[in-house]
């Protein structure tokens, strides 16, 4: 079940929201509810999250100052995620290393929902207790709960343990809580179904052509709208999950603070899926040395970091290749800081074209079409056809462009909210928010209709 659906939307979230706030043993409600959300989307595997908690839960009773089970516990974990995950990429890679050997990657077992997500979570779990930043679950239900929490159960953000087992036990449900909370979920909803759902056709359009058609103008339209799409389908997603956390009275961080107007390849990491970035800072980098144990040492350290992170997005070279190429700019940002520092227009142009440039891996199914896509780019193509950029430039697909581009212009960073009351209910901000939420009813019912179908260019 996904958030911006008719059954999670209109049916699931207003029954769910009723029993949680009429019935008083909310934590019982909600993760009954969460389960229920995973079964809906993913029955089959089911018993793969409730052996990982499982395995979990043994040994956060254990872990605590105890090297020997914390290496157990992150061995357990990443089998799991080797398995379920990266068998099919494995056994893939093998067969075209050896190809008499009686290898096939459709062996490999089906890909769990969420199972990226609830293993980092498992593992955040396992080590913020051994290092004594969070006391053990004593009771299955809290940690079923934490990993369960159906707002960041399969698209995140990242949420450590330590910063919500207290959420867990004592949390405030509010008026001002749960007005922000719906605000941020139709910011997330307008955001995916409204900008990136617009914007992805196009893209899909472009890449669906025969490569032999694929001009220098396209590929550059293609890549850059891609950007604007994964960024708003991201950041929407978190927004979601932010704000539906809000409603239950959970405080998540932050995911996404303007990236695409970042001023150098660091400054993107540090605004771009900003719970995953900092995961791998806090439990691999610096565990690694960070940057305290020389140049060369850092170097190394930035290397594997991103080439872990490429592989947690995807099983696939294209993804490995990914993450090495943003680690290869965090390292040459290292070996010379006045790229860090240079004048922001020249550093959001620079920074906006190798994010763009990179992101074509991410999107393209494998390496040989990537490099279809970077010839054309680079103008070295000779289109066979010419297809008119026009074509898939339609008022709908500009408007939302136009939209979107707010997220580049250089304009001051928003400050998060630090304060979730309010004096009094704000009826027009309801009134739109209802007026918005029938919108997205609609365009969710015309499935494939244009969102801006109801407007007029």
């Amino acid at each position: 079940m996904l958030f911006p659906s008719v059954p999670f939307l209109f049916y699931f979230l207003p029954i769910f929201l009723a029993l949680y706030a009429l019935i008083p043993a909310r934590n019982a409600v909600l993760l009954a509810g969460s389960i229920l959300f995973y079964a809906w989307g993913d029955l089959a595997n089911l018993w793969v999250l409730g052996l990982s908690m499982g395995f979990t839960y043994g040994v956060g009773l254990r872990v605590a100052g105890n090297r020997r089970w914390l290496a157990a516990g992150v061995t357990g974990q990443l089998l799991l995620l080797s398995i379920f995950k990266y068998g099919g990429f494995i056994l893939a890679t093998l067969a075209g290393l050896v190809p008499s050997a009686p290898l096939a990657a459709d062996s490999a077992p089906s890909l769990p929902l969420g199972i990226s997500f609830f293993t980092f979570h498992a593992l955040s779990y396992l080590i913020d207790v051994y290092r004594g930043a969070a006391p053990p679950a004593r009771r299955f239900s809290d940690l079923a709960l934490y990993i369960l929490l159906f707002p960041q159960l399969i698209a995140g953000p990242i949420v450590r343990f330590h910063s919500l087992h207290r959420q867990i036990a004592r949390r405030w449900l509010t008026l001002g809580r749960f007005r922000i909370g719906a605000e941020l979920l139709l910011i997330g909803l307008l955001q995916k179904l409204v900008l990136a759902d617009t914007l992805a056709k196009p893209v899909d359009a472009i890449y669906a052509l025969d490569p032999a058609w694929l001009s220098t103008k396209l590929a550059w339209i293609a890549a850059s709208l891609y950007t604007l799409q994964l960024y708003l389908d991201f950041s929407g997603y978190s927004h979601m999950a932010m704000g539906l956390a809000l409603m239950l009275g959970f405080r998540f961080p932050r995911n996404f603070n303007y990236p695409l107007r970042a001023t150098s390849v660091t400054d993107f990491w540090r605004h771009w899926h900003i719970s995953l970035s900092r995961w791998f800072r806090d439990y691999l980098y610096l565990p690694l040395g960070g940057s305290r144990t020389g140049k060369a040492r850092t170097i190394l350290n930035l290397a594997i970091v991103f080439l872990l992170c490429g592989l947690w997005h995807g099983a696939g070279w294209n993804f490995i290749l990914w993450g090495a190429y943003n680690g290869a700019f965090l390292i040459v940002e290292r070996l010379v800081p006045r790229l860090t520092s240079l004048p922001r227009p020249l550093g959001q142009m620079y920074t906006l074209l190798v994010t763009i440039i990179g992101l074509v891996l991410i999107r393209v199914g494998d390496l040989a079409e990537a490099m279809r896509v970077y010839t054309a780019m680079l103008g070295a193509a000779q289109p066979e056809f010419i297809t008119s950029a026009e074509r898939f430039l339609s008022a709908s697909t500009l408007a939302a462009m136009g939209i979107a581009a707010l997220s580049i212009l250089p304009i001051a960073r928003l400050r998060p909210r630090t304060s979730f009351t309010t004096p009094r209910w704000p009826w027009g901000r309801f009134i739109l928010g209802v007026v918005a939420l029938g919108w997205i009813g609609m365009i969710l019912a015309q499935g494939s209709y244009s969102p801006f179908l109801y407007f007029r260019f």
